[in-house]
């Protein structure tokens, strides 16, 4: 679908009103040097033109009878568009990792796959700027008519400055497609991967807590309580003051907090209440766990 606009405002307010229906955003993919340039001029060795058919994603001018010249384009896309930054977002990743393995804050953390938001949506915007010399209108097509006023536009571009018209040519491109429901239906922007996945650790530390339970009911001796008492405590000071501070927030545990936390398999185990091996076992995934946690 093809517009004619006749200022900036008027595209601007075109593009912000296909945003807030689409519930998306559109971002700059290419612009010329002079689109912008509020000092250009005219001259005579600029082609003038009298219709364009388009190509390359831009738009098509129909003949109005009136000549014109190309000041410059603009092409906008779907923010969710086609990832251009593939490779820097790998090599970010991976140098992230082998900083993490040289600290040694996260012990044998692996490279991630570099996460994105784009959906390869096909969506965008292409503008053409022109500049139109109504003077010189032609009142038919033939060529004859059309090579002798763009010869009189050319003369007089010579002489004396000549009074002319911008112009905006808008071209929409293709629907938005393979956003996430969620993403397009509400501003939460979660996708139900992430929810999911959410649900799953929230399981997972029900089940926890629940064998925990079922560690310290069978626990007779006194040190080992108090030891564990004064570890939970910490860790539920912690969660407290995350929540009440963070709402609405990724939690993100401190990788002492988390250590805490894989000790206490350990602690149990030194008491004799749980077996050496099932201590290991618990021990490690608890830590595997929150290193998971903390990098998601």
């Amino acid at each position: 679908m093809t517009r004619q606009l006749e200022g900036s405002a008027d595209v601007d307010a075109l593009v912000k009103r296909l945003e807030e229906e689409s519930l998306t955003r559109f971002v700059t993919f290419s612009v010329d040097r002079h689109y912008n340039d509020k000092d250009w001029q005219p001259l005579p060795v600029n082609r003038v033109h009298w219709q364009w058919a388009g190509g390359s994603g831009m738009p098509s001018i129909k003949f109005t009878g009136i000549p014109f010249m190309f000041v410059g384009s603009k092409r906008l896309v779907c923010h969710q568009g086609k990832d251009l930054a593939v490779a820097q977002k790998r090599k970010y990743f991976e140098e992230k990792a082998r900083k993490m393995l040289e600290d040694q804050s996260f012990g044998s953390q692996k490279s991630r796959r570099p996460s994105t938001k784009k959906v390869g949506c096909p969506a965008a915007i292409s503008i053409s700027k022109t500049a139109a010399f109504p003077k010189f209108k032609v009142v038919d097509s033939a060529e004859r008519s059309k090579k002798a006023a763009s010869k009189m536009l050319r003369m007089a571009l010579e002489r004396d400055p000549v009074v002319w018209e911008t112009h905006y040519v808008v071209l929409l491109t293709n629907e938005h497609a393979g956003h996430a429901e969620a993403d397009m239906s509400s501003g939460s922007g979660l996708i139900p991967c992430k929810r999911a996945r959410k649900s799953d650790l929230r399981r997972k530390c029900v089940k926890l807590t629940k064998q925990l339970m079922d560690c310290l009911n069978a626990t007779e001796d006194y040190h080992t309580l108090e030891e564990v008492s004064q570890v939970l405590s910490t860790l539920l000071k912690d969660l407290a003051h995350l929540n009440s501070n963070m709402a609405g927030k990724p939690l993100h545990l401190d990788p002492k907090k988390t250590k805490v936390l894989s000790e206490i398999p350990t602690l149990l185990s030194q008491r004799g209440i749980i077996g050496p091996e099932s201590a290991h076992d618990e021990s490690v995934g608890a830590q595997a766990d929150s290193e998971q946690e903390l990098t998601s």
